[in-house]
């Protein structure tokens, strides 16, 4: 086996640190070790820095294990869920200084991607669900994640704030003051997933199933170690959870092979599952091994060249969903995101933009007017702070500030050094926002009236003048007035002067 198809993925949660070696070309993994589990009773916002020593060990441990496959190729990403920019910053300096590993620090956004991606990409045990509505369930820490897939195909996310510490607090406060914690918990459970119902709500006869990612206390049961996914009889989960609800700790802990640190995640974990199995009437239920650390793999081995697939779009479905949350015009934002994609392609050697930034203007100019819904007057502010209260799945916290800044500054506002906000933006994603802005300005002055007069646009670049040729049998008076104000951004921002030609075309 070539060595240069293996990478390491070293992998640290608030729970512990993982590494998996794998086959990048066959997803074939080679090894897995994990260090001791970091202590649960622990601030999670200070749990890296307590257990910095465990950490910085099994690092070491790692790197011998790496060393020994022969691989060169390894990255280390780790949650950056409970703490803040600050803290990760230091803890990231720190871990450098004494082990050499160098810090990919994700947001709940990068990793519900990288989760979903672990079910997508993972095709042959996908497809055992081809033609299903599937929902994948994962409770961690912080919160609850429920994907909803269509044809094997991402459909949409939520995360719900009902991670096992919020239920430990709650748990831990009824200790002495309830006769039935379970029943309270099942309601407080039930005040946090109510509001889904409608969203869930399957059709009579549809074949849906849910699916759990890294239910630990059923996959030690259920689930054998050669195997990504089985089916659990609901029969059986229903046994389980009817034992489990009346069972002390010792019995708990002897039947799940959990840690006892852990043992308090099972019951809410059922009480959990059992109501989305009842809003999604799901007629199936499954287990599945694959997690974040095969999401990892998967990624990259698209960024590597193993594979062609691509991706990206879980990141466009989930913009589109909050476009259609907010009631924006579809027929607009499909023909401007069109002729601002084609203004990108055709003058590539002037902004010298890569794939990654061409999908942050698809996104852009997809939610670029949601502001609309609130007031059409400033609606590129009120664009902006939705999209800095909703990030996108699988887009970084500066990506997703990147995404904001350009539904700022799309419409009438310019992006310059005389404007306060842009002049206190991060340095790093000034020009990129510029650029980006700079084409979908003139993206969207083609379609000023919301009317979708153009038919077809050609771009030329020439000497000092970049020449927008549109296809049209309409009178375009709007549309010119609208590009003759907002080509004066790109001017400044390329030097070239753009310019706007109509050809005639049949009705």
């Amino acid at each position: 086996m070539s060595v240069k198809k293996l990478f390491g993925i070293i992998y640290m949660s608030t729970t512990n640190l993982e590494l998996m070696i794998v086959n990048l070309k066959t997803h074939e993994v080679l090894e897995r070790a994990a260090s001791a589990n970091f202590r649960q009773d622990l601030d999670k916002s200070r749990i890296y820095q307590h257990e910095l020593d465990k950490i910085v060990f099994s690092l070491s441990g790692f790197a011998q294990l790496l060393k020994d496959y022969g691989v060169t190729r390894h990255c280390f990403w780790a949650s950056q869920q409970l703490i803040d920019d600050v803290t990760a910053r230091y803890l990231s300096e720190q871990l450098f200084v004494r082990t050499g590993f160098q810090v990919c620090w994700l947001n709940t956004s990068q990793i519900n991607y990288y989760r979903a991606l672990s079910l997508i990409g993972h095709t042959r045990t996908f497809g055992t669900l081809s033609g299903k509505t599937a929902y994948l369930l994962y409770i961690g820490s912080a919160a609850v994640t429920l994907f909803h897939f269509q044809k094997q195909r991402f459909m949409q996310a939520w995360n719900i704030g009902l991670g096992h510490l919020e239920i430990n607090r709650l748990a831990q406060a009824l200790r002495t003051t309830a006769n039935d914690p379970n029943e309270i918990i099942d309601d407080y459970i039930a005040s946090k997933l109510d509001y889904l119902k409608e969203d869930l709500a399957g059709k009579d006869g549809e074949d849906t199933a849910l699916i759990l990612q890294d239910n630990s206390a059923l996959n030690n049961l259920y689930l054998p170690p050669d195997s990504r996914l089985t089916e659990l009889p609901l029969i059986k989960f229903r046994e389980e959870l009817s034992s489990a609800v009346e069972a002390s700790s010792q019995y708990l802990l002897d039947r799940y092979h959990v840690e006892e640190s852990r043992v308090t995640r099972v019951v809410p974990g059922f009480l959990i599952t059992r109501r989305l199995l009842r809003y999604t009437q799901a007629n199936q239920l499954f287990l599945t091994r694959l997690n974040i650390m095969d999401g990892l793999a998967i990624q990259s081995g698209v960024d590597l060249g193993f594979t062609k697939r691509d991706y990206q779009s879980i990141i466009q479905t989930s913009a589109e969903n909050i476009a259609r949350l907010y009631i924006m015009e579809k027929d607009h934002r499909e023909l401007v995101t069109k002729f601002a994609l084609h203004i990108f392609d055709q003058t590539r050697k002037l902004h010298r933009l890569g794939p990654r930034e061409r999908l942050l203007l698809s996104v852009a100019s997809t939610i670029a007017d949601i502001g609309n819904a609130i007031s059409q007057h400033n609606h590129y502010h009120h664009s902006a702070y939705i999209m800095e209260a909703n990030p996108l799945t699988g887009l970084s916290d500066q990506e997703n500030r990147i995404i904001a800044e350009i539904a700022r500054y799309h419409s009438a506002e310019t992006p310059d050094a005389e404007q306060p906000h842009y002049r206190n933006l991060d340095p790093a994603i000034q020009m990129p926002i510029a650029k980006l802005v700079a084409i979908l300005r003139l993206a969207d002055a083609l379609d000023d009236s919301h009317q979708q007069k153009i038919s077809k646009l050609t771009v030329s670049l020439k000497e000092n003048k970049l020449t927008l040729t549109v296809h049209s049998a309409q009178d375009l008076a709007l549309e010119k007035w609208a590009f003759a104000r907002k080509a004066k951004l790109f001017q400044e921002v390329y030097g070239l002067t753009p310019v706007l030609k109509q050809r005639r075309a049949a009705e």
